[in-house]
């Protein structure tokens, strides 16, 4: 997901990055790392409620020092969020813009494709055990359904946000 944002970022800044060139870093891609620290932030809820879940029932939270693996997560969330962005700001400052697109496409590819393949597990909720047993519970009929559409529309605002920045930053700049 952060490296199609990344990616869409550095789209939508495109102005501010081809007259930066060749540094590919600027106003998109510290978006790009706040949006990333944002959504960290945010599901911090879910990852102290629902462990298991955030972990997709691959292995069970019991076993891991969830602390360090959600610091682990706001790294590997801004590093995916930069690589997008860096792949195509460069594409886009070397006049490549098919390429700059097609870097975008990949991350969505990627993004939609892990998501269709763990979809059944993202739509139950319950522990790794009741994962196991087939005993989860759907999630929209769980206690967690109205906080998780909370979470979801806070993650949407908090890229809204810094994109209608870089999207008025980029106007003020004359066409390249």
């Amino acid at each position: 997901m952060l490296f199609a944002i990344g990616s869409a970022n550095a789209l939508v800044a495109r102005r501010l990055l081809v007259a930066r060139r060749p540094d590919p870093f600027g106003p998109s891609a510290w978006a790009t790392v706040f949006y990333a620290l944002f959504f960290w932030a945010v599901v911090t809820w879910v990852v102290i409620r629902a462990p298991d879940w955030m972990l997709c029932y691959m292995v069970p939270s019991a076993d891991l020092p969830m602390p360090a693996v959600h610091a682990l997560f706001a790294l590997v969330l801004v590093l995916a969020g930069l690589s997008g962005h860096t792949l195509t700001a460069v594409s886009l400052q070397r006049g490549r813009r098919a390429a700059a697109w097609a870097v975008l496409l990949a991350g969505l590819l990627t993004w939609f494709g892990l998501w269709g393949l763990t979809l059944d597990r993202y739509l139950a909720l319950g522990s790794f055990a009741d994962w196991l047993a087939g005993s989860t519970e759907p999630i929209m009929r769980s206690s967690l359904a109205p906080t998780l559409n909370v979470v979801g529309a806070l993650d949407a605002f908090g890229w809204a946000v810094p994109l209608v920045l870089l999207v008025r930053a980029n106007r003020r700049l004359r066409p390249a």
